[in-house]
């Protein structure tokens, strides 16, 4: 594997894993400690972090370090887990807004 192909998995991964959560590049940025513009120039595979950076990435993102440079198809297979939790979280969340509206637009009624 060339120095480019590590580059662009660890961008796809790492913007993967974010999307995936729901999280800003902005937020990513705040919990890794690093800034906006880094952030956005790993995710473009134009820089590549220091080891404590893809550990601090790897953390925020609630995943290991070697997980952000894994093939399509491994990232692929684990899309699958972060997605039925997150419809989960979004239908759990749903729910309760439906749940609390009711409880209001009723209390008001009466």
């Amino acid at each position: 594997m060339t120095e480019a192909e590590i580059r662009e998995n660890l961008a796809r991964n790492i913007k993967t894993f974010r999307t995936i959560q729901n999280i800003s590049q902005a937020e990513l940025a705040e919990r890794a400690g690093i800034s906006i513009p880094f952030l956005s120039q790993i995710e473009c595979a134009n820089k590549f972090p220091s080891p404590a950076i893809l550990a601090r990435l790897s953390d925020a993102l609630s995943v290991t370090a070697s997980d952000l440079f894994k093939g399509k198809e491994s990232v692929r297979s684990q899309d699958f887990t972060f997605t039925i939790d997150a419809i989960r979280a979004i239908l759990n969340g749903q729910a309760k807004s439906f749940e609390t509206f009711c409880e209001q637009y009723f209390a008001k009624a009466e």
